[in-house]
């Protein structure tokens, strides 16, 4: 039935028939138009969405709120000139302070990264800890996308002088994943992490952190085999209390043989000063021995 109706139509005169279709559009093409489409609705409802956040009752502002965030995840370009409009108050719940949170994260950019990492720190103070932690993690965010990177590595460091436990522990974990991909700032960070007392860190992911430094950056802290040190003498009672993790414990192994290793090129090739004193160097092979035999006595 198709093909007769086909072979009906090929047969008339009319050119609206004979026309041939048009090509189609490539996906790419339909993409960005698709694209530019949906920014120019984003757009258009920005300004209402803004002006309902500023008011209206509670249930309402978080409906709204809610569906900014949605926006904003989808296209931060949009938004990232507003990002004011996501300051949190100190009035605020913590779920609408969370989303707020992540919301200036997403919005960040070179233009505005300053400001909102400023806003930020303000935050690391916050009387809700859940929120101050989250408040550090986003700086750690902005930083891992090369947004202002000088400034925020000055920010993470004086997070490491605030004399609050959860703002060290999440400032050394930042600060470890910043090493990793910027190792040039390890002069700077080093200086200040070589500061900090094990003793102090009560969270096994910030002594995961020191731990990783100690080992990576040990020609850069004469003072490495003391810290390692003191968390060899603390291994029964961190192993006790069970709050060194596995891993911690690998990791701390691990760090001890290339700290051993490092000692033993000192002492062999006598290139530059030696970083670490003979009494500094049986320390480590002792700690090293006790805590290889007691790992896997384990």
């Amino acid at each position: 039935m198709k093909m007769k109706l086909t072979m009906e139509r090929k047969k008339s005169l009319s050119s609206s028939v004979l026309k041939p279709a048009p090509p189609k559009a490539s996906p790419r093409l339909r993409r960005l138009l698709v694209k530019s489409l949906l920014s120019r609705v984003y757009e258009r409802i920005k300004a209402p969405l803004l002006t309902l956040v500023r008011s209206g009752s509670p249930e309402q502002y978080y409906a709204v709120l809610s569906h900014l965030h949605l926006l904003v995840m989808r296209a931060p370009y949009v938004f990232s000139s507003v990002y004011k409009h996501f300051y949190c108050q100190y009035n605020e719940p913590s779920y609408v302070k969370r989303l707020k949170l992540e919301m200036l994260t997403a919005v960040a950019n070179e233009s505005n990264s300053y400001e909102i990492v400023t806003e930020l720190c303000e935050y690391a103070a916050n009387v809700d800890i859940p929120i101050a932690r989250e408040s550090i993690r986003a700086v750690g965010k902005i930083a891992l996308q090369q947004y202002d990177v000088n400034a925020i590595v000055d920010r993470l460091l004086q997070f490491l002088e605030m004399e609050k436990d959860y703002v060290t522990a999440e400032a050394l974990v930042l600060v470890k994943d910043l090493l990793r991909k910027y190792p040039q700032w390890s002069h700077d960070c080093i200086a200040v992490v070589g500061n900090i007392s094990s003793k102090n860190l009560q969270e096994s992911k910030a002594k995961a952190a020191l731990i990783w430094m100690l080992g990576e950056y040990s020609q850069d802290m004469q003072d490495a085999p003391y810290v390692l040190e003191s968390l060899v003498e603390n291994w029964d009672e961190e192993h006790s209390a069970e709050n060194l993790s596995c891993e911690d414990k690998k990791r701390l192994l691990s760090q001890l043989i290339q700290l051993s290793a490092v000692s033993i090129m000192a002492f062999l090739t006598l290139v530059g000063p030696l970083m670490f004193s003979f009494m500094s160097f049986y320390w480590i092979l002792d700690n090293f021995i006790l805590l290889f035999i007691q790992f896997f006595l384990d």
